[in-house]
């Protein structure tokens, strides 16, 4: 008799109705969930760690620093020249500190006092010339004003004549007062000549004593380095010599102790040796015995004799006798 079966896609359900499909994606979830949560806990944490352990490493390192400082004496004066070196070289950017650079300074300064000077010479000069021209138009307009009176006064005009005499006196007036400052003005400008004149002539000297002088000083510098390698040379630096005594000393005791361990390996060998003839010389004994008897005929005798044994004292005394032989 046929009996139906279900077929298999007639019994199975769907995934998402199967409850181990399902608790198996929930706990999927929700260990996804906790890694999550736990590392968003646990990266702080390794964060705080990774930084403690730099902070850690820089205080000890400063420390350390600070030790080497405190006990140091080269590191003290190493720091102390270095720090030397730096604010020098942090002077040099606001101030010049070489000697010639310092003179050569001098010398720009003085010159453009000298280019203002003679820009002061040149007003001077130029108010100078401004009341002379002044004075002159004034003189000219005086005797303008004397012509016009006198003209007045032969025609009877009494007041006209009288105003134009009068500014004809108002003008010589003026030209009175401006005298002593064109004469000022004047004398100033010489002197300022004369000056300026110097200032120049000095300007240029102090040029050529600074050429000198760079020169020479280039020279003794150069010289006084050669010299210093000289004395190097013959002195020695304190610091490359104090690890030169240090390297030789070190290349000694590696000498010693490599010289050492050779003699104790021939020590050793010469011990050797000596044991190796010892039993070469008794197997070169008996080797000529039994030779000695195979040539008597007494071979089968001596193969038929029982080997004779030494006592132990005996043997002690042939070895240390060996030695003794060996040794002299």
């Amino acid at each position: 008799m046929n009996t139906y079966l279900p077929s298999e896609s007639s019994t199975d359900l769907p995934k998402w109705q199967k409850p181990e499909k399902a608790a198996g994606w929930v706990f999927l979830a929700a260990a996804a969930g906790a890694g999550v949560y736990f590392w968003g806990q646990i990266v702080p944490y390794l964060v705080d760690i990774v930084f403690d352990t730099v902070k850690l490493g820089i205080g000890l390192g400063a420390l350390f620093v600070l030790f080497l400082v405190v006990t140091s004496k080269r590191v003290k004066a190493g720091l102390w020249y270095a720090g030397q070196r730096i604010f020098r070289t942090a002077a040099g950017i606001f101030v010049e500190t070489d000697p010639i650079g310092i003179m050569q300074d001098y010398i720009r300064n003085t010159e453009k006092e000298a280019q203002n000077m003679e820009a002061e010479v040149g007003h001077i000069e130029g108010a100078h010339q401004l009341v002379k021209r002044k004075m002159d138009g004034n003189q000219q307009q005086l005797q303008e004003y004397l012509r016009l009176a006198d003209s007045a006064a032969r025609k009877g005009e009494k007041d006209f004549a009288e105003s134009y005499a009068s500014r004809a006196a108002q003008l010589e007036d003026y030209n009175s007062r401006l005298q002593p400052m064109l004469t000022t003005t004047a004398n100033v400008t010489l002197v300022m000549r004369q000056i300026l004149k110097a200032a120049l002539r000095q300007i240029d000297n102090s040029k050529f004593k600074v050429n000198l002088l760079k020169d020479e000083y280039e020279l003794v510098k150069r010289t006084s380095s050669g010299m210093r390698a000289a004395m190097n040379i013959l002195r020695g630096d304190p610091d490359k010599k104090y690890f030169f005594d240090m390297a030789t000393d070190r290349v000694a005791q590696d000498m010693a102790q490599q010289l050492g361990q050779i003699k104790q390996a021939m020590r050793y060998s010469q011990e050797f040796v000596k044991e190796m003839d010892i039993q070469n010389g008794v197997m070169s004994e008996k080797g000529q015995r039994l030779l000695e008897k195979y040539q008597k005929g007494d071979f089968n005798t001596l193969l038929n004799e029982k080997p004779s044994t030494l006592s132990t004292t005996a043997t002690a005394k042939a070895t240390n006798d060996a030695y003794s032989n060996l040794l002299d």
